[in-house]
């Protein structure tokens, strides 16, 4: 204990209560940062006839697509509260079949998406909705695009089977055309 000199107990005292002051701190550090967990924004399945089609990049910047986005031929608008939902609504209220949202905010509407636009796997569009930050509202150039699924059927034929006693005449007679050329 020479090594501290006659005020060595009271330095080692010292030195022992910073330290358990310090671990007791550290202790609380850890807890207050396990009391506020993050959520990361998530991307939204649909609403109503619209569901999710996928992350697709825009168009605009591209070579010979003459400036036009990948949603374009639409309405389109740009609000601070904006989510999934105000989107979707916007354009079907407009009776559009996509609606696209662009960095947090941008909504776009349009009829068909863009031959050069690509999806680029739900990874690329990452950026929450400016008005609710679970819902993942596209990224830079990035679109969060959802399709309107039609109530429609397609217009169909109905088809029979075939009698087996018309398969083997119409057999019969491409055998006979054969026998006589």
């Amino acid at each position: 204990m020479a090594l501290f000199g006659s005020n060595s107990p009271r330095l080692l005292q010292q030195l022992l209560i910073a330290l358990l002051l310090l671990s007791c701190f550290s202790a609380n550090v850890v807890v207050l940062a396990q009391q506020t967990p993050t959520t990361d924004p998530e991307i939204f399945p649909g609403i109503g006839a619209y569901n999710y089609y996928g992350c697709y990049n825009e168009t605009v910047q591209l070579n010979n697509t003459g400036n036009l986005r990948a949603l374009s031929g639409g309405p389109t608008e740009s609000l601070n509260n904006m989510t999934v939902a105000t989107c979707i609504n916007f354009c079907g209220n407009n009776s559009y079949t996509f609606a696209g949202l662009e960095y947090t905010r941008e909504c776009y509407c349009s009829n068909y998406i863009s031959t050069f636009s690509a999806n680029l796997g739900d990874a690329a569009c990452n950026l929450p909705c400016a008005g609710n930050s679970s819902q993942i509202c596209g990224g830079p150039l990035r679109l969060s695009v959802y399709q309107k699924q039609s109530s429609k059927k397609g217009a169909g034929i109905k088809v029979k089977e075939a009698p087996l006693g018309s398969i083997l005449a119409l057999g019969i007679a491409i055998g006979f055309l054969m026998y006589l050329a």
